[in-house]
């Protein structure tokens, strides 16, 4: 039995009580996608998914942490695309999968200790290393990439590619209330980019961002939960002229670090609810 056959397995003992339906048709987000240019600079969705993510309630952030292994489907489709796979409980670092093969596609390796933000490994294509391997093993081939907060008391995350420089960042009150959206995350490219007319771009234009309210946060869990997920919807026309860049692997990165938000936010949420009562 593979692993993620394996861990496929648990969950679906452990969820065995749940009835929730599959994502909705891809033509049903299309056609009610609110398109407010005003609030996302002209952002049209290429691409369309659902990041399964249950995170942490309050009585689940004082209890402890637990293995959770977050899937992440296309829209229109039962089977996951995605699988973000952590090896132990007590540990953040996981390997983003292709779902269908079992192909670790990115690692994230959070270091322990003040100062030590997490660092992404974007793996080569012709790699062909184990989910253990992506994460454990330093000589394993790819771009690495520096997690880095924008300042001491932002949130927003910051990620130097070679396919540009990127940031995520929590959405303000109007960006929020133009979905309708109880949490918004926004991904933006912080460089200009060279456009097919000879122009550049402005830094801050749109590539993805992920809503959570009640329609698209992830069944199961609470508006106030910490870390839980929702719909991601990626922009990536951008790159579409671009030969030297390979779209599935700029989803990939959208995906894997829209969940290394996720995560830094549930790390966030216990730690506030453990002080609160110690």
């Amino acid at each position: 039995m593979t692993l993620l056959s394996s861990l496929k397995s648990k969950a679906s003992k452990s969820d065995s009580d749940s009835d929730s339906d599959p994502p909705p048709r891809y033509s049903q987000v299309v056609d009610d996608y609110p398109n407010d240019s005003s609030s996302s600079g002209g952002f049209v969705p290429s691409a369309t998914l659902q990041v399964e993510a249950i995170g942490y309630d309050t009585n689940q952030a004082l209890t402890g942490r637990t293995l959770e292994n977050i899937s992440v489907f296309r829209l229109g489709c039962k089977d996951a695309e995605y699988v973000s796979i952590r090896l132990k409980k007590n540990s953040n670092s996981c390997a983003l999968v292709r779902a269908s093969d079992e192909t670790p596609l990115i690692s994230t390796v959070y270091r322990f200790g003040p100062g030590r933000h997490p660092r992404m490994r974007i793996l080569d294509s012709q790699s062909k290393v184990s989910v253990e391997e992506a994460i454990k093993d330093d000589n394993v081939t790819g771009e690495q990439v520096e997690v880095k907060s924008r300042s001491l008391i932002s949130r927003a995350q910051t990620f130097d590619m070679s396919f540009g420089k990127f940031e995520w960042r929590y959405g303000k009150r109007k960006e929020r209330a133009a979905f309708d959206a109880d949490n918004i995350l926004i991904l933006e490219r912080t460089d200009s980019v060279s456009l097919a007319d000879g122009g550049q771009s402005k830094s801050g234009a749109r590539v993805a961002h992920l809503i959570r309210n009640d329609e698209y946060r992830t069944p199961g869990s609470k508006k106030y939960s910490g870390g839980n997920g929702g719909r991601l919807f990626i922009d990536l026309r951008i790159w579409s002229d671009d030969k030297h860049t390979n779209l599935e692997r700029v989803e990939a990165f959208v995906v894997a670090s829209s969940i290394l938000m996720l995560k830094r936010e549930a790390d966030r949420f216990i730690d506030n609810h453990i002080a609160a009562v110690s």
